[in-house]
């Protein structure tokens, strides 16, 4: 048997172990497989049988890689570049080295101690929300890696100077803890606009961002803009949609349900005001909020026009007879409300009744209706 020192080993693509080329067909490839295993199988090669067994083992590995057609895609593809493996395959001495070798090489002799460890192991920065940081603070905790790229990477930084993704997350996130509420909401802005995928945009938050720092129509007005980029009626349109839709109902309960009179007057006609201005038409909740706020305000015009609007908009559901004598109670029309709830109680409006389309049971909306009503005419006579 040959001894290792008597052995040689050449570097060879999985091709040249395999002696075939690598533009052969799938056949061929097996059919050159077969013929290699025969010809240095250890009963037939007459070499060493340590020899052969390893040649055969190569065979294997060779044929494992190249059989399958993806990884041998990927394997050309190295080839072309260079970078493909190879395989060390053994030649003993006085033995004719096969062709396609890349070099020869000896083993290399074994270390006769433990080796020093590598500095390669021991990076001196290691890689943190796309920050790098050094290794001691990486092996510290999350805190002081947090702190440690607050103050070397945050502090004293302009978010507007910045067009890295990572960092406008780590700055947005870091924002938002510290109540920097106009910044988290610039940040979320830049973010949609490095990014324009739909997926950044479902996830930066912008309307939470919105809601926190107080700027509702400015953000319908940056998510209608938004929506431009897709077409109508796609999922990414849909749920800007909503979102815009959310963003305005939250200013209006936040500045036109709640506040001092006048300020919630000069928010209804604020709000109505960018319904149309982004042709959105005002849900029915919209401007039954701004005849309430002008009322209470004293702004009897104003509230009789809106209330106007509000009856000539079609009623779409059983829910919408009730609310409309519900209205026409609050703004003492009285006698309109006691015509339209007699008119629901002799069913002229089928929808009131059919407890499939009103939440609650009909008999009980029209009490409490009548109730409202009489309550108002003692009201009003008292």
């Amino acid at each position: 048997m040959a001894s290792s020192a008597d052995v040689l080993y050449q570097d060879l693509d999985y091709y040249a172990v395999l002696d075939v080329d690598p533009d052969a067909s799938a056949d061929q490839l097996r059919v050159a497989f077969r013929r290699a295993v025969l010809r240095h199988h250890p009963d037939r090669s007459g070499a060493p049988a340590g020899l052969a067994t390893r040649r055969t083992s190569l065979l294997n590995r060779a044929w494992s890689e190249l059989r399958d057609p993806v990884r041998r895609r990927q394997y050309d593809g190295a080839l072309s570049r260079g970078v493909a493996g190879t395989l060390a395959w053994p030649v003993a001495l006085g033995e004719p080295l096969p062709a396609g070798s890349r070099r020869v090489r000896r083993p290399a002799p074994r270390a006769s101690g433990p080796a020093e460890p590598s500095p390669w192991h021991q990076p001196a920065w290691r890689s943190v929300a796309g920050f790098r940081v050094p290794a001691a603070v990486f092996l510290a905790d999350p805190d002081a890696q947090r702190r440690w790229i607050v103050e070397h990477f945050i502090d004293g930084q302009d978010w507007r100077d910045h067009r890295e993704r990572y960092w406008l997350r780590f700055a947005a996130m870091y924002y938002r803890e510290r109540g920097r509420l106009e910044d988290w909401a610039g940040i979320a802005e830049r973010l949609v606009e490095v990014d324009p995928s739909f997926d950044t945009l479902a996830r930066v938050g912008l309307r939470e961002a919105y809601v926190a720092a107080d700027r509702h129509l400015a953000g319908a007005t940056f998510l209608a803009e938004l929506g431009d980029r897709w077409p109508d009626g796609s999922a990414p349109r849909t749920w800007l949609d909503r979102e815009q839709r959310a963003l305005l109902v939250d200013y209006r309960e936040r500045h036109v349900r709640r506040g001092p009179s006048a300020e919630r007057a000069a928010n209804a006609d604020l709000l109505l005001d960018y319904l149309d201005g982004l042709a959105m038409e005002p849900t029915f909740a919209d401007l039954r909020v701004a005849h309430l706020a002008h009322r209470r305000a004293g702004n009897r015009e104003r509230a009789v026009a809106i209330l106007d609007r509000l009856l000539a908009a079609p009623v779409v559901d059983g829910d919408g007879w009730y609310a409309r004598v519900q209205l026409l109670t609050e703004a003492d029309q009285l006698e309109q409300a006691s015509t339209l709830l007699a008119e629901i109680a002799r069913g002229e409006h089928p929808d009131a009744l059919d407890s499939r389309l009103v939440r609650g049971q009909p008999s009980q909306r029209i009490s409490r209706a009548r109730d409202r009503l009489v309550r108002a005419q003692r009201h009003a006579t008292g």
